[in-house]
Formats: structure tokens, sequence, C-alpha cells
């Protein structure tokens, strides 16, 4: 009975620190909720480009599952930021906007508004540039959809959100 017992607890001991090690390891999806995630960007997002008279954007899953996955990805990178400067963010397609920074520090509401006070830089005319390639990207008369995903590493958090089609087009100008 002892040998059984010993075995038991043996086994129990085991997988709970298997699962402890491996919950340290593996990246967890972030707290917050598609739902929010995808009011939070919309309403950010058609609120400048209401500003300047261009349609609303819809969202799109296929967009948002594309976004995630490169936003889970990102946080697997080890980049870090510390007091003076973050590590710079690859892009993984040309369709997207993608904001960094230090874990917990800001909002994915507050990341996209970061994009949207872009404007104050913005000169009528610019297709894009230095401080105002997230903006047009937000308001580009063509685009019709948004997708967008959310991540933390733990030291870093990720927003990512792509676009369909894409903006910031040479030759052509945001509205």
């Amino acid at each position: 009975m002892y040998q059984k017992v010993s075995k038991e607890i043996i086994l129990i001991f085991v997988m709970t620190t298997l699962l402890t090690v491996l919950s340290s390891v593996v990246q967890l999806s972030y707290a917050q909720s598609n739902t929010d995630l995808e009011n939070a960007m919309l309403n950010i997002h058609n609120n400048e480009r209401a500003t300047v008279g261009v349609p609303p954007l819809t969202w799109s899953s296929s967009l948002a599952a594309d976004s995630q996955s490169w936003a889970n990805h990102l946080t697997t990178l080890g980049l870090v930021c510390n007091e003076q400067r973050c590590d710079a963010t690859p892009h993984g397609a040309k369709n997207e906007n993608i904001a960094s920074g230090v874990a917990d520090l800001y909002t994915p509401e507050e990341f996209a508004q970061l994009w949207a006070d872009e404007k104050a830089k913005y000169n009528a005319g610019q297709r894009s540039g230095p401080g105002i390639g997230h903006y047009t990207a937000m308001v580009w008369k063509n685009t019709q959809e948004i997708g967008c995903g959310f991540a933390s590493s733990g030291q870093m958090d990720f927003l990512v959100c792509r676009y369909n089609p894409p903006g910031n087009l040479p030759g052509q100008t945001p509205y």
C-alpha cells in the first residue's frame, strides 16, 4: 500500500512541476477580449476617418488573426525596453501598423491614439513620412478593413493592426 501511495504522490509531484515549468515558458494570450479590442480599434480609427471625411472601416477576422499571430510571434523574439529606448520591432507585412513599449505602460487604445496623434505632424498631400505613417495608414481613403492583435511578452507589449487594401502607396495621398 505504501508503494502505491508513494508512486501516486511522486506522479502528482512530477505533473505539478511539469505544468509549472511549462506555464512559465509558454506565452498565454493577453487578457483583453477580442470584442473589446475590435470595438476600441474600430472606434479610434473610424473617429479619425470621420474627421477627414473617409468611409468607416469594418472588422476583418482574417486580418485580426494574422495580426494576433504576428503580435504573438513578436513576444518570442526577446525584445526589451530599457530607460533609454526599446529594441526595434520588426514588421511582418507591408499593410500594418505596429506599436510596442514597456509592458503594461500603454493600453491598446492608448497605442492606437498615439498613431492618431501623428495628425499634428501631417501636412496636406503627404503620403507618408517620419512621424506620420501610422496616421496616414489609419485614414487611407481606399482602405476598407482592419484587424488587430495585442500580445505581451511580460517585458514588452505589442499592438499590430493590418489593413486591406493597404495604404501609404507611392504617388497617392491618404484622402
